[in-house]
């Protein structure tokens, strides 16, 4: 093998891993997550994050703790453990939420809650906060993953699947498409509380235009300095920018009401043109796909664009129902419940056309891998979504150390998620640059010895998460307050 076969052939994998090991590692994230909101508070007994630079950065610390290291030991040492991880982050979760209630139970817990109830989500109380927590702890996944899969240490089982199966590393072009939806959708809703510009930007700036020109940076550099490439994952020129770019020259085209029907449609002809046609079975042989021009070259990419804009219109309809949502506080409780029965339904939904059809195939996007991915993000929306309600009812509640401040985030503040939510391009670029960087520089599929490799991969995060927390520090008017 030559270098190029040899690295892809490392990373990836024929047979994929169980589902549950996808939810659990989405829920692992969670919990930390949950685990340091719950912390936060009271490890810092409400101390403002601007009034000086060693506890902002102090909070950073706690953040790379409970944000980042459960992801990358539920992806590396733990990745085998995950329901030991999962029990271990539940308890510790209990036990604090014990604590709290208990804490609050002299200052008339049950009338504080009823109230708290039936409150009303106003601006300051951030509703579409879970979408920065869901768009922000998926970013770390994906970060950790794309260069902990070049180290032995990550699991072949979460590696990309060459044909059928489900893996972490199908997750990320998936979940993006579904945040850039669901983020889209309740940008504009009313109750967002934001106000949206009517200036239009120069074509150059825009999102989709800088999506295309990285793409087309990517693909130029890697060919010039001959970084291997796993070509069954997109193709031999295309990559995850260019996907990203042409699904919003779709979505700006294409209309934009009734999202569902749409939806159902283009999956409808999508999964047609798969079978019918035979170019799921042309695509999936090796010896069938010569690549002997740019289409058929790159035939991966371009079949899954009907896929992927099946996702994001799906998404756009999720984000809809979202976005419809009262502006009292039970309203976005029963949320939570409704999107988990909405995951579960698409769950069965995949079942079914696992049984019926085939199982889901990330090369080709397969009506099973649309429903598969559906199902996991409708989840972790919801899951965000009752880590934000947490805060706002604590807060609207007045329970102890939680209710300070003018809204509900206010103790948990500055929050590292909302940094890599701010500069999420970036934060990406930097991953990619650096994952470069250091496969350049060290041959990690060789690097067999966890007591190696997961510095490196800790390193990385820190360094990944450091830089776009430092721009945002750079922002803080630091004020020093001095008791009379």
């Amino acid at each position: 093998m030559n270098r190029d076969e040899e690295h892809s052939s490392f990373v990836s994998t024929l047979t994929g891993c169980a589902q549950r090991e996808l939810f659990l590692t989405f829920v692992i994230t969670m919990l930390g997550l949950f685990i340091r909101n719950l912390m936060l508070p009271w490890i810092f007994l409400g101390t403002r994050y601007d009034i000086n630079r060693k506890t902002y950065w102090l909070k950073y610390v706690g953040d790379v703790i409970f944000l980042c290291l459960p992801s990358l030991l539920a992806m590396t040492i733990l990745s085998n453990h995950l329901i030991m991880l999962t029990t271990i982050m539940i308890v510790g979760s209990l036990v604090l939420l014990i604590f709290v209630l208990f804490e609050a139970s002299e200052n008339y817990l049950i009338a504080n809650l009823k109230q708290a109830w039936t409150r009303i989500v106003e601006e300051q109380h951030r509703p579409t906060k879970f979408v920065t927590y869901f768009r922000s702890l998926t970013m770390v996944l994906v970060t950790v993953a794309i260069l902990a899969v070049d180290f032995p240490i990550f699991p072949r089982k979460y590696a990309k699947t060459e044909k059928f199966g489900h893996s972490l590393m199908d997750v990320g072009v998936a979940a993006f498409i579904f945040q850039s939806a669901l983020g889209s959708r309740m940008a504009k809703s009313p109750s967002s509380g934001r106000t949206l510009s009517n200036h239009s930007r120069p074509f150059y700036l825009s999102s989709t235009f800088l999506l295309f020109a990285l793409g087309f940076v990517r693909a130029i550099v890697l060919e010039v300095i001959g970084y291997p490439q796993h070509v069954n994952e997109y193709g031999v020129h295309w990559n995850f920018f260019f996907t990203m770019a042409v699904v919003r020259v779709f979505y700006s085209i294409l209309p934009r009401c009734y999202p569902l029907v749409l939806s159902v449609i283009f999956g409808i002809c999508h999964q047609t043109m798969l079978k019918s046609t035979g170019l799921q079975k042309w695509i999936l042989d090796e010896n069938a796909n010569q690549r002997e021009n740019l289409l058929t070259a790159n035939a991966e990419g371009l079949t899954s664009l009907l896929g992927y804009l099946t996702i994001f219109y799906a998404s756009l309809a999720i984000g809809d129902f979202m976005a419809k949502t009262s502006i009292r506080v039970k309203s976005w409780i029963r949320r939570c419940f409704q999107l988990l029965i909405i995951s579960f339904f698409l769950f069965l939904i995949q079942l079914a056309t696992e049984k019926f059809v085939d199982p889901p195939c990330r090369r080709v996007v397969n009506i099973t891998y649309i429903f598969s991915q559906l199902t996991l993000m409708t989840f972790a929306t919801a899951v965000c979504l009752s880590i934000q309600m947490f805060n706002v009812v604590v807060w609207c509640a007045s329970f102890p150390q939680f209710s300070r401040g003018d809204d509900p985030f206010s103790p948990v503040s500055p929050c590292l998620s909302d940094s890599i939510n701010r500069h999420s391009l970036l934060f990406f670029l930097i991953s990619n640059v650096l994952t470069g960087l250091i496969n350049l520089s060290i041959s990690a599929h060789s690097m067999t010895s966890p007591y190696y490799s997961f510095p490196i991969l800790l390193g990385y995060l820190i360094l990944c998460t450091g830089s776009v927390h430092f721009l945002e520090y750079r922002k803080v008017n630091f004020v020093r307050l001095h008791s009379e």
